[in-house]
């Protein structure tokens, strides 16, 4: 049985590494999965919650960013100052997703190299606007 996003994918914030989930997200390239990394601020990392149920499974990621914080997220630039960076998670597309990670580069990627990494969407740049190295998520769907 296939496994799919659920409604939900966990921020944690942390200190130090010793606080990343053992389910945390990690880079294509297995290298940690710490959002801030190279930014300043909290450690931060994502974790999905993953399920058999299709009907209510998460479809796409959006990266949200703006200078307002906003209560009803939490923040991928934690400590980091600078915009807020929240994830908002779209069920109504017909593909759910199966699998996701997060891609780190040095320069912009385009969707040739997400499908030639063998996944099937990406996000935006969670680091727009605030330099280091480019870092999406990207998922492969059903």
């Amino acid at each position: 049985m296939e496994s799919y996003a659920d409604t939900s994918v966990q921020v944690t914030w942390g200190k130090n590494t010793s606080s990343e989930p053992s389910d945390a997200i990690h880079t294509v390239d297995q290298n940690g999965g710490d959002i801030n990394a190279g930014q300043g601020g909290d450690y931060v990392w994502l974790s999905p919650k993953w399920q058999s149920n299709e009907s209510n499974a998460v479809s796409n990621v959006r990266i949200i960013i703006q200078a307002n914080a906003d209560s009803s997220y939490k923040d991928l630039a934690h400590g980091a100052g600078g915009d807020y960076r929240y994830l908002r998670l779209e069920r109504d597309g017909d593909k759910k997703i199966t699998e996701i990670r997060l891609l780190r580069r040095k320069d912009s990627v385009d969707f040739g190299t997400v499908q030639s990494l063998g996944f099937d969407a990406y996000s935006t740049d969670i680091n727009k606007g605030r330099g280091g190295d480019f870092l999406y998520l990207v998922w492969k769907l059903s």
